[in-house]
């Protein structure tokens, strides 16, 4: 059985984008006829509260039950959303007290490699997307040392995103030494304002600033789009809430960007 190209949504700074970037490209990906499996690796569970349908079957199926688990898989915990061929193994809070019971033993590192070798369906799935946490820690980790690939969405307006910028690609060379298919498959600019004057220097300057250091940036920017919040505030991708706005159409974009880029690796 074919294995899905595992994806991380990873950025150490936090309000960037990494969940809205999670719920609503995996929910295009599926839109472009993809089955996807999100698995929400971040313990505030935004992305969770956003896909899953029924805070209730987090009691049966959830990544800490899962990891918990010594017998535990991804696809066996994972739950339908209100998208067709879209899936999620939801989180909580509790799992901020898997890491720190964790994080001393093997698992704080290779838990997600244990999981996705006993997953004996994962198979079933086109992509894995895994939404981190914002920080350098155990799950993170976790996602790197089984991803194909690395997604990061950086905000245009905010400069702390960027000085961060080089902790992460330190933390991206550590995981490659041990996982040696890892590639950043780009960065994405996330909450793009193109009537600000301050957005339209910023960008370019940003994009200068990865073409120099040889890093993808995608073609897509996602925009500000206030209908992106009110979405999520309804528990709804942008593509159940109205898939006409302006952000439903950069992250369609960006999932067929995604699509062509993955195709031209393999």
């Amino acid at each position: 059985m074919p294995k899905p190209v595992i994806i991380t949504i990873g950025n150490n700074k936090g309000g960037v984008g990494k969940s809205t970037t999670s719920v609503n490209l995996s929910a295009a990906l599926a839109r472009e006829g993809n089955t996807v499996l999100v698995v929400d690796g971040d313990p505030q569970s935004n992305t969770t509260s956003t896909l899953l349908p029924d805070f209730g079957l987090r009691e049966n199926s959830s990544l800490v039950k899962a990891l918990e688990d010594p017998e535990g898989a991804f696809s066996p915990n994972a739950c339908a959303t209100k998208t067709e061929h879209l899936e999620i193994v939801p989180n909580s809070i509790r799992c901020m007290e898997w890491e720190v019971r964790s994080y001393s033993s093997i698992d704080s590192v290779l838990g997600f490699s244990r999981l996705l070798q006993n997953d004996k369906d994962i198979g079933r799935y086109d992509y894995v997307l895994i939404d981190t946490p914002p920080n350098i820690g155990p799950m993170l980790r976790n996602s790197l040392l089984i991803s194909d690939y690395v997604l990061v969405p950086c905000p245009v307006g905010d400069q702390y995103a960027l000085d961060g910028f080089s902790t992460f690609i330190q933390v991206l060379s550590q995981a490659k030494q041990q996982n040696k298919k890892l590639l950043l498959l780009g960065v994405v600019l996330t909450k793009y304002d193109g009537r600000a004057v301050t957005h339209k220097k910023s960008k370019a300057r940003i994009r200068a600033f990865f073409d120099a250091k040889g890093i993808p940036v995608f073609d897509t920017e996602i925009r500000v789009n206030i209908d992106i919040d009110r979405a999520h505030s309804h528990r709804k991708s942008i593509f159940e809430f109205d898939a006409t706005k302006s952000g439903a159409v950069d992250y369609q974009n960006m999932a067929r960007e995604v699509i062509d880029r993955v195709q031209k690796e393999a």
